[in-house]
């Protein structure tokens, strides 16, 4: 072969090479931009993997609004931020609360298989509510730091377990 079929296959290739990477780059660029599309339900239905067993918060009053936030610098209620599917749920700070798989928390979260069957609990003591890992496999984290041992929950707290995000307000 002469050197002149030599520098076209070079360049063929090359070229090929580059049309393979603006096709990849096009297809990144394609899922990240594009919102999904969804079809919105045809009624009002419940997620099953968030149940409320214990507590749930009470109907809205006669004016229409959600139970008030904590006061004085204590928390009042928890409100799962993520995922978009649980986005809303409003739990009260009323008692020992616990989130796990198992059907008897408080928080039942039985989709994510990074939470632990009774993974975390909330508690009063003295006055105050404590945040305490109850030895999950993954680990519980607190405002992004891991939790270890026991530690206050103020408002604006945010507590993450698995992929679900939960804010104390």
């Amino acid at each position: 072969m002469t050197d002149q079929v030599l520098n076209i296959l070079k360049f063929a290739l090359l070229g090929l090479l580059y049309l393979f990477f603006a096709r990849v780059l096009w297809a990144v660029w394609s899922e990240v931009r594009m919102p999904r599309r969804r079809t919105a339900p045809a009624g009002p239905q419940r997620h099953p993997a968030a149940t409320r067993q214990a507590q749930p918060m009470p109907p809205p009053t006669a004016a229409g609004r959600k139970p008030m936030k904590g006061r004085g610098g204590r928390v009042g209620r928890l409100v799962i931020l993520e995922p978009r599917s649980r986005r809303g749920l409003t739990f009260p700070m009323a008692g020992e609360i616990t989130l796990g798989r198992d059907d008897k928390c408080t928080i039942s979260i039985t989709d994510d298989t990074f939470v632990s069957h009774l993974h975390l609990r909330i508690y009063d003591h003295e006055g105050q509510p404590m945040l305490e890992d109850l030895g999950s496999t993954n680990g519980t984290f607190h405002n992004g730091n891991k939790l270890i041992g026991a530690k206050l929950l103020h408002p604006g707290d945010r507590i993450q377990v698995g992929t679900t995000v939960i804010e104390a307000q």
